[in-house]
């Protein structure tokens, strides 16, 4: 199986968009590409749900050995 290119390396903090994979999966290393270059006190929004209201951080939970789940409220 070919390995996808990982486009988050060429990330540039320009306001442009890095889209994920074609299956949807995000991974950790995906994430951590994502954020290399930004400083520990940059702020991580999550966008607004179907009615406007915006995403807010609630918590981390680890779902397996190599599954976290990020959830919103």
């Amino acid at each position: 199986m070919a390995e996808e290119k990982n486009y988050n390396r060429e990330h540039i903090a320009s306001g442009g968009m890095i889209s994920g994979s074609s299956t949807g999966r995000l991974t950790v290393g995906d994430l951590r590409d994502a954020i290399a270059q930004l400083p520990d006190n940059a702020d991580v929004i999550f966008g607004t749900c179907s009615h406007g209201d915006p995403l807010t951080f609630y918590r981390f939970k680890m779902r397996g050995e190599s599954i976290i789940s990020i959830e919103l409220n």
